[in-house]
């Protein structure tokens, strides 16, 4: 029985809908009139670039590993989800959202194509091209860090107080 019903239902419903919006997204930004229209933007455009590494085309060419990786991470964060989730705790649980609905978008992605669709390029730095999913799980990741350095400094101020 999952520790809180109500935030597990949550979780996973809000995952799957934010992974059909980046998917939904993806689709509008990578078609051929998009791009053009974005071509003079001094911030961003829309391009279509196949990704078949991770970030930074890291491990290019290792599409099964970084499936076999994104499916344990999913499995993980999903195990947490049912067994220690609390909706009380709603910033980690929308953080956690956006973790699993990136993992899910980019993974679904490998899976299906062999590689990931990246489409966003800042024109005003030279900077790898990405995509929405990577974005939720670049900030997701941000995020946890802060929520547990959080969590671990009120701990020890709890402990320590006088």
């Amino acid at each position: 029985m999952p520790k809180d019903k109500r935030a597990f239902i949550f979780f996973i419903i809000t995952s799957i809908v934010l992974w059909q919006f980046g998917a939904s997204i993806r689709d509008i930004c990578i078609k051929p009139d998009i791009q053009i229209s974005t071509l003079n933007n001094p911030i961003f455009s829309f391009v279509y670039l196949k990704n078949t590494g991770g970030a930074f085309s890291l491990f290019n060419d290792f599409t099964n590993l970084l499936s076999l990786c994104g499916i344990i991470a999913l499995i993980c964060i999903l195990i947490y989800a049912y067994k220690k989730l609390e909706f009380s705790q709603k910033f980690k649980v929308l953080t956690l959202v956006c973790l699993a609905s990136g993992i899910l978008g980019n993974l679904v992605e490998r899976l299906t194509n062999g590689y990931v669709i990246d489409f966003i390029k800042l024109n005003f730095i030279n900077f790898a091209v990405f995509n929405f999913f990577d974005i939720l799980i670049s900030v997701s990741i941000i995020l946890l860090a802060g929520l547990i350095s959080y969590d671990e400094i009120r701990k020890y101020i709890k402990q320590h107080k006088g």
